[in-house]
Parts: structure tokens; sequence; C-alpha cells
């Protein structure tokens, strides 16, 4: 389903793309492509990103191919020309790489237009994504277009600042929009002001459209009109040129009458190379003197004296046996004409006759278009200027002869190219197409196309073109002039009259949409003030004041609705911290608070990074107190117990961290208890129940572990629930008893101590053994008045051994953490002691290395204290905890004991034996007794003496009793 959505999303996206980039083109039709366009798939490039997040770019990139491609496809050049497809490419990445750019710009800067809780956004997404990042886009894509299809007279600057101007008008206005809408679409029940600033920005979009067609049409009528000026002015240049080539052969005839006897190739140079040097339109002068047949060999021998050129020879026979040469003496430049020297011009039907026309006339006469010797490739004509002198002649008989005499004709070389070129280098016309027709020709005998630019090969190049036709009249010839506008032509106009009207425009864009989104703002802020005002009530409803974690209501809510669902795959984990009241007792409720705070956030630091990339779900909730309970749903029924189980451990380890806290070093641990469907249950309060039952049984067996559910944990519960109301009653009917274990020294065998062990006669099951109902005394915390019933026994027995005259050793008494730890424990030890009037050295306090852990600092504080005020310290069962070396040798310890699972192996395991002689060799070091426990062998016996241990106490030389047997004092 997920894939559907996506897909469906996609090509939601790629329809909006093509949709809005066709009638971007078909609003700009008048104009190249993006220069003063309202580019609205930028606009809805980004707000398909904002709204679906970075997998619109999947839709948005083949939205900008297929436009770019199918835009290509209707251009006049061919669909795989390499320019065309790579400017398509091109464009579609950079408009792709701008949606992605402008959503990681609007997240990073909180620029959101919609987002009321953003104060600023809006300016900030008027300045970063829509006029920065337009701006950056732009001038990608320009440089792409000018690389590829350039132009030279293009003003690369205002290029840009249209395209980015027609960037900056559909971000500013479609992508508000379409945010608007879509959110608009989402709901349910659209609000009054929602609905409001839709409408809004639909007008405010239409406006600007509205002015855009307006002003289009309006600077079109201008392009309109200066190209009709244009033409007029080239039609003006194109007649001064002509003209001007008359008069310049008619100054050449003049000067050639003042100096016709003294003619040289140097002095035709001087009078020609000004001329040439300020008329770009001529390709060449040449005088073409008038020679009789009869008199070609001395005139080639003059002319080859005249121009030192041995080899010049008349080319190219007369047609009529009766016609004189008329041959090409001097060219100028005659670098680039040499070929043209020697030419009869009687040789050709074309040139004779317009000779004989300018000859009968008298006046100069401009041929058709002709095929010139000097530029065979171009087209070209010639304006014969005839040349007479005043002198008389005996012969006439030549059909050119009359009563002037002609001497020769004074010829203009004109290319066409050049003629056309001076004419629009001279009135600085650019970008337009021309062609030329003689008379009533229908092929063209020249075409002119402006070939500095490439827009008319863009995939986006405009189809607006303006063309005209018109007759020019060239002496005797008549020219029809074809003359269209090209892309380039269009650019340049609007280079120069379209600033006003992109500023104009992108002012009004910003007034219209930055007030309506100010407006939609504003009355959402306030909408979003009372929405959390609720939402602030019904947070503090069903959330934990202290820290911040959903409540049981919460917890009952959610696995309520997880419940609803079909095939719910669900895990309920209760977590109790272990012995977190003596924390409060003894530190005071402010730094249980701080420690309950700090482990929750890592709780949810811990899970969040865990299943930053899973399918499951998981949340925490604060029951009360010290107790939490963490839902976990995934979506197969073992994927769920897995992840349980495991994160259960995670969370064991990470609760045993040190903790700075109120400038205590603080380390706890934590009992969970697992139930989940639909084995453990299919409703509220079976989950509820299971779970914790599952958590008092992980306390039962020694806390700091975790219990899944079974049947027979509920049973066990119960017996639970039974043997601790028994206990609260054996507290108040004296049914805890004493039994004295004696300790000797392993050398001497000298009675050295006697260990008080508590037991419980019960009236119904007899003895009731510690381990049985010590852990139930500690979760329920009934362990303090029991610790206090035993010292209460053993300084009473100890007073009436005494006093009955025995030799009474050192009584070593288990003390609690618990007890130990609260903050009167020494006060009212002493005071208990002093009842008796025994000496604080005969008792021993023994405590466990548990107790290094919990609240190492107050810990160190009260052994300090105890053996201040003159008791006995003793280490209980060392070796099975973690205590530090470092805290271990500060610690005002007299005896060191042994745990008996390291006695049990002697003998049996090399590495037991190995930790025995450490911790003896460390007691030693210490300057602290040594203690075996649980001696039951010889074997045991033999090796603890052999090593060096001091004391032991175990079934070899005395079990627990009642009455011990005790020496009386003598004397």
């Amino acid at each position: 389903m997920s894939w559907l959505h996506t897909s469906r999303h996609t090509l939601l996206l790629t329809l909006g793309y093509l949709l809005t980039f066709w009638c971007a083109l078909s609003l700009n039709a008048a104009l190249p492509a993006f220069f003063f366009s309202v580019w609205l798939p930028s606009g809805l490039a980004l707000a398909g990103v904002l709204h679906f997040g970075y997998r619109a770019l999947y839709g948005i990139a083949l939205g900008a191919l297929l436009a770019h491609f199918s835009l290509a496809l209707l251009t006049p050049a061919p669909l795989l020309e390499w320019p065309n497809l790579i400017s398509a490419l091109l464009l579609s990445a950079t408009a792709t790489g701008q949606a992605a750019a402008g959503r990681w710009l609007i997240l990073r800067l909180q620029a959101h237009p919609l987002k009321t809780s953003e104060k600023g956004s809006l300016i900030r997404f008027f300045l970063w994504p829509v006029l920065s990042l337009a701006a950056i886009h732009s001038l990608m894509d320009s440089l792409i277009l000018a690389h590829l299809f350039g132009d030279p007279q293009l003003n690369p600057l205002i290029f840009w600042f249209g395209y980015w101007a027609g960037e900056v008008l559909g971000l500013a206005l479609l992508t508000p929009l379409l945010l608007i809408a879509l959110h608009w679409r989402s709901q349910t029940q659209p609000s009054r002001h929602l609905q409001s600033t839709l409408y809004q920005l639909g007008g405010s979009l239409a406006f600007i459209l509205l002015l855009h067609q307006l002003l289009l049409v309006q600077f079109t009528q201008q392009a309109q009109e200066r190209f009709n000026q244009d033409v007029a002015l080239l039609d003006t240049q194109l007649h001064r040129l002509f003209q001007q080539n008359l008069a310049d052969l008619s100054q050449l005839e003049r000067s050639f009458t003042r100096h016709s006897s003294a003619l040289t190739p140097s002095l035709f140079r001087e009078l020609t190379l000004p001329i040439l040097a300020s008329n770009p339109s001529v390709l060449a002068y040449s005088w073409d003197p008038l020679v009789h047949q009869q008199e070609q060999a001395a005139f080639e021998q003059l002319t080859r004296a005249l121009l030192g050129q041995e080899d010049f020879a008349i080319y190219g026979a007369a047609l009529d046996e009766r016609d004189p040469l008329i041959v090409v003496q001097f060219v100028e430049p005659r670098a680039t004409n040499q070929e043209a020297l020697g030419f009869n011009l009687m040789s050709l039907d074309d040139r004779r006759d317009w000779i004989l026309l300018a000859q009968s006339s008298g006046r100069p006469v401009n041929t058709d278009i002709l095929r010139l010797t000097q530029a065979p490739d171009e087209p070209g004509f010639l304006i014969l200027q005839p040349v007479y002198t005043t002198q008389s002649t005996q012969d006439q008989q030549s059909p050119l002869e009359g009563q002037k005499s002609l001497v020769g004709f004074m010829a203009g070389v004109f290319t066409v190219n050049r003629m056309i070129e001076a004419a629009l280098s001279a009135s600085q016309l650019q970008a337009l197409n021309l062609q030329a027709y003689q008379n009533r020709a229908t092929a063209a005998f020249y075409q002119w196309q402006d070939s500095q630019g490439g827009l008319d090969r863009l995939p986006l190049s405009s189809s607006q073109r303006f063309s005209t036709q018109f007759a020019l009249q060239l002496g005797d010839q008549q020219w029809q002039l074809h003359i269209q506008s090209t892309p380039e032509y269009l650019a340049l106009q609007a280079q120069q009259h379209l600033l006003l009207f992109h500023a104009l425009l992108c002012l009004s864009a910003f007034l219209a949409c930055g007030l309506a989104l100010h407006r939609y703002q504003r009355e959402g802020e306030l909408a979003t003030r009372v929405q959390q005002q609720t939402q602030k009530l019904s947070f503090q409803a069903h959330h934990d004041a202290l820290t911040g974690l959903p409540n049981r209501i919460s917890l009952e809510n959610d696995i309520q609705r997880q419940l609803s669902q079909p095939c719910p795959h669900l895990a309920l984990i209760f977590i109790d911290l272990d012995r977190f009241k003596l924390i409060n007792d003894s530190l005071g409720h402010l730094t249980g608070d701080h420690l309950l705070i700090e482990l929750s956030a890592r709780w949810q630091q811990e899970t969040q990074q865990h299943f930053a990339h899973s399918a499951s779900e998981v949340t925490f909730y604060r029951l009360g107190g010290d107790e939490f309970a963490l839902l976990l749903s995934a979506p197969a029924l073992q994927q769920c117990r897995t992840e349980a189980e495991q994160l259960s451990l995670r969370l064991l380890e990470l609760s045993r961290h040190p903790m700075q806290i109120d400038g205590l070093v603080l380390q706890t641990s934590i009992s969970l208890g697992l139930a989940w469907t639909p084995d453990h249950g299919l409703d509220f309060n079976s989950l509820v129940r299971n779970a914790d039952t599952a958590l008092h049984q992980a306390k039962r067996l020694g806390k700091n572990t975790y219990q899944i559910y079974q049947q027979a944990q509920t049973e066990q519960m119960l017996r639970d629930f039974e043997l601790e109301q028994e206990l609260r009653l054996a507290l108040n009917t004296q049914q805890i008893q004493l039994h004295y274990q004696p300790q000797y020294h392993l050398t001497t065998r000298e009675l050295c101590g006697l260990e008080a062990l508590v037991r419980w006669q019960h009236p119904v099951r007899g003895m009731i053994r510690p381990d049985h109902f010590i852990p139930l005394a500690e979760e329920t915390q009934m362990i303090i008045p029991l610790g206090w019933q035993v010292l209460d026994q053993a300084c009473r027995q100890t007073a009436q051994w005494l006093e009955e005259g025995y030799q009474v050793p050192c009584v070593a008494v288990n003390i609690s953490p618990l007890q130990l730890l609260q903050a009167d424990f020494i006060e009212q030890l002493n005071l208990l002691v002093d009842s008796y009037g025994l000496h604080r050295q005969r008792l021993e306090l023994e405590i466990t290395e548990n107790l290094l852990q919990q609240n190492p600092d107050f810990a160190f504080q009260q052994l300090k204290s105890l053996r201040l005020a003159g008791y006995r310290l003793a280490l209980d069962d060392f070796g099975t905890g973690y205590s530090s070396l470092n805290r271990l040798k500060l610690m005002p310890l007299d005896r060191i004991k042994i745990d008996k699972s390291f006695i049990r192996d002697i003998g049996k395991n090399t590495k037991d034996d190995a930790i025995i002689l450490s911790i003896i060799n460390l007691g030693h070091s210490l300057g602290v007794e040594v203690l075996a426990e649980g001696v039951e062998t010889a074997q045991q016996d033999r090796f603890l003496r052999h090593h060096g241990c001091d004391t032991m106490q175990g079934y070899l030389l005395g079990r627990p009793v009642a009455q011990p047997e005790l020496q009386r004092r003598t004397g």
C-alpha cells in the first residue's frame, strides 16, 4: 500500500509539472524561453517536496524530463540533436535540485510559510528559498543556456534577471497556494480563515497572471512598432549606400577626367583608397578602358609596363567582331582582385548588354545580380559609370562611338552580402533574417541569417516572429526584401523594455502573497494558542508531571486502541526500581525525583536510537512512584517477543551505569516483568495484571533481572502474598528466632566468634530458612523491622550469656543495606546496644558488596561513623559482587569473609583456588582478617590453613544452633 501511495503521488506530480510547464510557456509565448514568464513549475515542485517529502522528487524529475523532451519534439531541429538533449537533461536536473534544496533550506531555517509557530518564517521564506535560491537556480540555467545556445548580443546580467524574476513569481505565488490547497484538502472541516486565504492567494495569482498578459501585449505591440521602424531604417540605409556608391563612382569619373593622360596604378590606388575606407559596402573599383581590337597588343604591352606584371594579357573574346574590348586595366584592392585584371567585359552577354545600356544612356547603370569574377560564390552586381572625353575622333564606324568620345568605364563591384552587412551595421540592427528576390523571381538570390545566437535551436524558444516585405528600388533594378525577426531580436527588445515590468510584477506578487500569508499566520497563531492551551490541559491529564511521560490513563487508552486493531502484536513491560524507597528515605525525595528523570531520559534516548529504523513502535509510561511501563507494538508476533526481550536486557544494562545526581554518584538496578498478546491476555486488565505478576517474580528472584509471565507466577504470587501476611504476623508474635554458628581460628581451633543467623519458626510450616523469606522481606521493606528484631535478640542474648558467666566472643549480625542506609541507623543502634550495657566491640556488623553499588558515598560515611562508634565491620560474601579495589582500600574493615561458593570447589577448580589465594593475600596486605565460610571437608580445612587463612566457619566444626556451647569464665 505504501508503494501504491508513493506511486500515485509521483504520477500526480509528474502530470502537474507537465501541466504547469506548458501553461507557463503558453503564458509566455511571445518571448524567448523563461525570459519573462511566471514560471509555475518551480512553485509546484517546491510545494510538492514540502508536503510529500523528498519522495516527491521522483515525480518532479520525471515531469521535468518529460516536459523538456516533449518540447524538444516540437522544435525544428532533429530530436537527437545534442544541444536539445543536453539542455533537457541539465534543466531537469537543476529543477529537481532546486526543489530538494528549497525543502532543505526551509526545514533548516524554519522558513515554512504556513508555520505560525515559527517567528519570522514568512520573511525567511521570501528571502532564502524564493529570492536567493531562485537566483542561484536561474543563474545555473542561464549559464547552461548561454553555453549551449548563447548569443553575444544579449546582456547576460539582464537575461539572468529576467529568468530570475520568472522563478520568483512562480515560487512566491504558486507554492503557498498549493500548500494551502493541500492543507485544506487534508482537513475534514476546513477552517474559515484557511478557505479565505485559499481564495485570496488564488485571486492574487489570477490577478498577477492577468497583469502579466497585459504587460506582454503591451510589450509585443512595442516590439512590433520597433521592428517596423528598424525595417524602415534598413530601407533608408540601403538607399543611402546605393546613392553613396553612385556618388563615389561619379567622383572617380571626374578624377579620371582630370588625370586621364597620366593615369597610373599608383594614382588609381590613391584615388580609390579613401573611398574604399569610408564605404564598407564596396568590394572593388576597377578602370575598364575601351580598347580597339587592333590596339590589343600595344595596350597589353603598355599595361604590363604600368602594372609591372609581365604575364598580363587580355582574356575573353568579344562576342561581336565589331565590338571593341572593355578590359579591366586597374583594380583596387589589387591583391584580392588579381584574377579580374585583363578580363574583357564584352565577352559575356549580360555584361555586354549593360555596357551598351550605360553607353547609350550616358549615365551610371547597375546590373542584375551577377556571378562576379572576384567573388564567384557570392551574388553581386556592378555599377558601370561611362567615362567620356572631349577629344574628337575621325573613325566613327564602331557602334559605341558618338559625338562624345567614350574612353571606358569606371566600375564599382559590389556583393549583396557586403551591402546588407554595411546597411545593418550603419543602422545598428541585430537578430534579423533577410531574403532578397530580384524583380518577380520565386527563388531568393540572397539570404542573410543572423548566426550569432542559438536561441532558434533552443527547445524553449519563443514562437513569436515579426516579418514584413517591401520593394527596394536601386537604380535600374528592383529587389523584393523579406525580413523576419529571430528569437534574439525579441530577447534584445525585452532587455530594453522589461526591467520595469519585472519590478512591477514582483512587487505586486510579494505584496499580495505577503498580505494573505501574514493574515493567515496571524489568525493561525490565535487558533494555535487556543489549541495549545487545550492540548496542554489534555497533556496534563494524560502525562506525568515529573518526567513528562504518558501516565496510566494514556497506557490504558493506547492498549485498548491497539487491541481494537486486527491481530495486534503487543508486549507490555513493567519496570520497577530496586530499593528506590531506600534512596528516598536516605537522600530525600528531591534526589529521588532527579534520579527518576535521569533514568527515564536514558531509556527514551536508547529506545529512540534502537528503533529509529524499525517498523516497531515503543512508548514509555510512568505509572507512579518508581513504577514505569513500556508498550511495544511490532508488525509480527515473533518480532514483538524477540524485541521485547532484547529491549529488557538493554534497559537492565543501561540502568546499572553510574549516574551523577545532585553531586552524588548513584548506581541502581531495575526489575522488569513482560506480558504479551495473545498468550498473556487480550484486554487491558489481563495484560497489566500479568505484567505486574512477572515483575514481582523478577523481584522475588533477586531483582536486577526480567521475567516473562507464566501461569505458575500467578500461583507463586498468591503464595508470596500469603507468606507476606504471615511474615507480618510473625514479626508481631515472636516467631523470629536466632541460631548461632561458631567461628574458629584455623590454627588453634579456638572459638573466635558467633554469627547470628535468623530463623522463622512457623506454627504450621515449621522452621523456614532465611533464603525463603529474606528476599520477600527486602522487597516489602519488612527487612528493616526484621533487622531491628535480629539486633535486639542478638544483644539480649549476648547480655544474658555475659550475665550467666559465659565467655562470649564477638557476635556477627548481618545488616541489610536498606537498614544501614537509613539516616538515623547509627543513632538507634547506639541506643539499643547501650541499653543492654554491651561493649560495642562485641558486635560485628556484616555488610555485603551490594551496599557499595547503591550509594557509595553515603555508605562510606556510614561505615566510618560505625567504626568510630566502636563496632567491628565485616564484608560478607566477598568476591560475589563488583567491589572496586580503590573503594575497598578506603573501607574501615576488620574482616573479609570469603563466600562459600569459592570454598566449595577447593581442589576441583584451580580458578577458585587462585581467587581464594588472591583474597587471602589482599586481606593480609590491607591488614584485615580473612574468614572462610562454608568449610565442610578436611581437604578444604588443610588448604586454607596451608595458605594462611585466619578463621573459618562451616559444618566441619559447627552447625548453626539456638544455644551454642560456650565456656564459662574462670576466676
